[in-house]
């Protein structure tokens, strides 16, 4: 049950869209699945598909979602600043042949704020720049340990039709702990075509993103793609990288059982690197 609460945060943690009006909070039923790699880097990849019930929350600064918890701390005419986070899945390293006899990854909880500034709007279209600066902790809920930093400035466009859209292209940059924990080799991890790896901080590729949503009356449309290229990433020659290249795909039905008849004005999720 725990991974399927991580399975549903990382679908989410793609984010959406523009700003909407939308009800203080909502309960239904989410149905959705998702296929994507086990870690960047990694040439093998999961599957996963579930229904859960779903509770959502919103004020003008504050939202509770099937992401977790989203607030705002400041507000201009161009400028907004918030904080959220997003969840990387726990990969068994026995089921992946790169890690095979390896330390499993447990979850990856990160958490920290978004700068979003606008740089264009106009009716139905903005492009706007983020820079989300991250606290990374992983976790199997019995143990925590702290894993660095990442920062992943991204040029954002969103576009609001009847399927609410949005592009994202981000370069990708992280420290030494977490690049360490996804990709250093010990000496006692060695083995044939296995040879330790020691990680060092800085770029790590760039990732392009296309998402999109549709709202209907008691129910909802949505899904993603994200690409990932780790070419010239610091850790590119990690035994641990196995293919430079990923793809992360989801996609997702909600249909809504209560609501709330206040409605909410509020700022658009984060588009997450």
């Amino acid at each position: 049950m725990l991974k399927y609460f991580f399975v549903l945060s990382a679908i989410y943690s793609s984010g959406l869209l523009a700003e909407q009006t939308l009800p203080q909070w909502e309960a239904g039923i989410w149905l959705g699945g998702i296929s994507l790699p086990d870690y960047r880097g990694s040439n093998e990849r999961r599957e996963y598909a579930l229904p859960l019930p779903y509770f959502i929350y919103r004020s003008e600064r504050f939202q509770l979602s099937r992401k977790g918890v989203k607030g705002l701390l400041y507000q201009a005419d161009n400028v907004h600043i918030d904080i959220g986070g997003k969840v990387n899945l726990p990969v068994d390293s026995d089921k992946n042949v790169a890690r095979k006899g390896m330390f499993d990854l447990d979850a990856a909880l990160s958490i920290g704020p978004t700068v979003h500034y606008t740089v264009y709007k106009k009716e139905r279209r903005t492009l706007s720049f983020q820079l989300p600066l991250r606290t990374v902790l992983s976790t199997d809920i019995r143990h925590t340990a702290y894993r660095g930093f990442t920062l992943n400035p991204a040029i954002v466009l969103r576009q609001q039709t009847q399927w609410n859209s949005a592009f994202l292209l981000a370069f990708l940059f992280s420290t030494r702990p977490y690049n360490e924990y996804y990709y250093n080799v010990s000496d006692n991890d060695v083995r044939p075509g296995r040879a330790r790896y020691q990680a060092d901080s800085g770029y790590g590729g760039i990732r392009l993103s296309l998402i999109t949503r549709r709202i209907f009356k008691k129910y909802s449309l949505g899904g993603f793609v994200r690409y990932d290229n780790l070419k010239g990433a610091t850790y590119e020659k990690s035994p641990l990288v196995a293919n430079l290249e990923n793809v992360t795909v989801g996609l997702y039905i909600t249909y809504q059982l209560k609501k709330s008849r206040r409605l909410i004005r509020f700022l658009p999720d984060d588009l997450e690197e």
